[in-house]
């Protein structure tokens, strides 16, 4: 699983399965330590516009973001809104699937299951919003 996908998923993960892999985690690595403690920032969020693919600040959004380390390897999480202990729990995780800390198998099981429902779920919302969609070929 590459880094960009296991990050996509990591952040659309269901709450009560994301709290539940890390503490799977920090029952098999208890010594692992928080470096920087959840902390709520704004981060510039930006997005390329369309037509000249030129990049523009959409503006800034609000972010919660934590530093856990194992040793000298660390795990970092951010996530979108005031949610400090989601932030803290993708930092678990980002640590432990670079590590090879904990049950890592049980996890990336966990997490494909997920992407399925995400898929899932993606899929029907695009087939409700496909049905309201206007095809101006057909108008003219």
């Amino acid at each position: 699983m590459n880094e960009e996908r296991l990050r996509t998923i990591l952040h659309r993960v269901d709450n009560g399965i994301l709290s539940q892999l890390a503490r799977s985690v920090l029952a098999a690595s208890p010594e692992i330590r928080v470096i920087k403690p959840p902390q709520v920032g704004l981060v510039m969020m930006q997005a390329r516009e369309t037509v000249e693919n030129e990049p523009f600040n959409l503006g800034e959004v609000l972010v919660t973001e934590c530093t856990v380390a194992l040793g000298e390897a660390t795990g970092w999480g951010c996530c979108l809104g005031d949610d400090p202990e989601r932030a803290y729990h993708l930092a678990v995780l980002d640590l432990a699937l670079h590590l090879g800390v904990g049950p890592v198998d049980g996890i990336r099981a966990a997490l494909l299951a997920e992407e399925e429902r995400i898929l899932r779920e993606d899929g029907a919302e695009f087939a409700n919003i496909a049905r309201s969609r206007v095809q101006f070929e057909a108008l003219g």
